[in-house]
């Protein structure tokens, strides 16, 4: 009863200030940020930037990219499988369109996008105070790292979802709800803003700037989404092109910036296009600086990455180092999810890392991979040994205690000598995007453009190395098309295992349904036995953006 007496009186004086308020409320707060300020400057662009980084390092981010690149998939088994939960039905393909984790993936990567496009739209409102072409610059690079991060986050939802709403980069409240784009619209947006953002960044970056996306991530991003265009036994120009992206990141040919923007005078005048992109503008360049043209050539990449496993000095290291804080951004290295220790040991999305590592590399892991397995995958590849199970040990001498007949990869660990100080607190970069994995897409576009010797080459360059790790002498073999592909295809699942890419790569190979109906039929609870061929490609778009939109957003067939 005191309680109740003790609130009334509170909430009497409380409407009886704001009634005596009104005038202090409606004036405008001097210094007060708004749209038109917030982006004046350099400093405050990056900001936005950062913020649109900050997505990639979300927990709920990297928990919907391994519970779909590969907990739906065939190179793992998982401790939540069971048809009760939400996570059980995801990976079992029993699941309806309000599932929690096909929200949380469609809904995380608007976010990301949201952020983004705060970035590009505003990117005309700063104000430089020195117009020298280093300012231009700075501004530049800003703008094409959020071209490429707005790519990435629409390539994760149309490979997952097909075609989806293109948002337009300044929300309005008219203009919430936005129809499906197709899938080819998509895939020409995320191109544009690939190509752009190849122009406007350096080939990488380095010392303080390293983990930057890079002309090299763009490149690199651009090639995969090329393939996933493309139909394996088919001709297209989609194939060529990557040919061509592989000859000059692999091969170290020219190529100019007309060349890979496509550039199409009818479309946009070239000088328009520079102001757009913030190259410096021609009526201001000096006779020291240079003026960029469709025919001026892109920095090379042939040497910025390799094969070798070295780091980012030049020292060389083990196979497996290179997914530990020893590789953070070393050769093999083009694109990584930074993580930083806070060293105070707050957790939770406010310093994110550990949750990736805890989740599937413990005494309880929610993903591992079975003996059989790895004997199907590796066979006698030297890369099976970074897969440790039960009481074994990791190479710095850690005992793994995954439980019984529960295999973990290495690239999942983190070594003692990398934990950070407070437990929630980790520091270890996720690889994102690998160099090994552009070398392996160019050789498969070789192969689809019957140029199978050429093919076999980039393979091996791949082989060869990881030959290095055990002093083998084993390679692949020459053959025809089809041969070449699966070995390629063979390649990729061993290199790029446990990297969270095994589901989409079989649904771009076209042989999901195959693959993970015969999965299903080897386990007791024939997960991924329900996979229906021609449907479960994709993923439902969620039921309330459906809902939402009354509507106006269309479901995928057959959900």
């Amino acid at each position: 009863m005191n309680k109740i007496l003790f609130k009334i009186p509170a909430l009497g004086f409380i409407l009886l200030f704001l009634a005596g308020c009104n005038d202090f409320l409606d004036k405008d707060v001097l210094g007060n940020s708004t749209d038109e300020n917030f982006y004046d400057t350099q400093y405050k662009l990056q900001a936005a930037l950062n913020a649109s980084y900050d997505v990639l390092q979300m927990d709920l981010f990297n928990e919907c990219e391994w519970r779909f690149g590969d907990a739906c998939a065939d190179d793992v088994w998982g401790g939540d499988e069971g048809l009760s939960s939400q996570m059980g039905q995801l990976v079992q393909f029993r699941f309806n369109t309000s599932n929690e984790w096909i929200q949380n993936r469609y809904s995380i990567n608007y976010k990301g996008i949201h952020r983004v496009n705060q970035v590009i739209a505003n990117a005309h409102k700063v104000k430089l105070s020195v117009y020298d072409y280093a300012s231009y610059k700075a501004v530049r690079e800003i703008l094409g790292q959020a071209k490429f991060l707005r790519a990435l986050y629409y390539f994760n939802l149309v490979k997952t979802y097909g075609g989806v709403p293109i948002r337009p980069e300044t929300e309005t409240v008219q203009g919430l709800v936005v129809p499906r784009s197709s899938a080819a619209e998509v895939y020409a947006y995320i191109e544009k803003d690939l190509r752009e953002a190849a122009i406007m960044l350096p080939a990488r970056y380095m010392g303080t700037d390293a983990g930057k996306a890079s002309e090299g991530a763009a490149v690199a991003l651009l090639m995969k989404v090329l393939m996933y265009q493309a139909i394996p036994g088919e001709q297209s120009d989609k194939w060529q092109e990557i040919v061509r992206l592989g000859e000059f990141f692999v091969e170290g040919n020219k190529m100019t910036l007309g060349e890979i923007l496509k550039y199409d005078s009818s479309a946009e005048d070239w000088e328009t296009l520079r102001k757009r992109l913030w190259f410096k503008p021609l009526e201001q360049n000096t006779n020291t600086d240079p003026y960029e043209t469709a025919d001026t050539e892109l920095p090379a990449l042939h040497n910025a990455y390799s094969l070798e496993y070295k780091d980012y000095y030049g020292k060389e290291f083990g196979y497996i180092d290179q997914f530990f804080q020893t590789g953070e951004f070393s050769k093999g290295s083009i694109f990584e999810v930074v993580f930083k220790e806070s060293a105070d040991g707050s957790s939770g999305d406010t310093n994110e890392g550990t949750p990736i590592y805890d989740n599937l590399y413990s005494s309880s892991p929610q993903m591992w991979t079975t003996a059989d397995i790895i004997n199907e995958m590796f066979s006698n590849d030297p890369r099976r040994t970074f897969t440790i199970g039960h009481q074994q040990y990791a190479p710095d001498g850690d005992l793994c205690q995954s439980g019984p007949g529960r295999y973990l990869s290495l690239k999942w660990y983190t070594p003692i000598k990398d934990r950070p100080q407070y437990g929630g607190d980790n520091g270890k970069n996720r690889r994102l995007i690998r160099y090994a994995e552009v070398l392996l897409i160019y050789a498969e576009a070789l192969n689809e453009t019957n140029q199978g010797a050429r093919a076999l080459e980039q393979l091996n360059k791949n082989k060869s190395q990881v030959n290095s790790i055990n002093s083998s002498s084993a390679l692949y073999i020459g053959g025809g098309y089809g041969q070449m592909r699966d070995q390629i295809w063979k390649e990729r699942r061993i290199e790029l295992c446990f990297e969270w890419d095994r589901f989409f790569d079989l649904v771009r190979q076209k042989r999901a349904a195959q693959v993970i109906k015969t999965y299903g039929s080897k386990r007791a609870n024939k997960r991924g036995y329900y996979f229906r061929e021609g449907v479960n490609e994709l993923f439902p778009i969620p039921q309330s953006e459906i809902d939402i939109s009354n509507g106006v957003i269309e479901q995928n067939p057959g959900y």
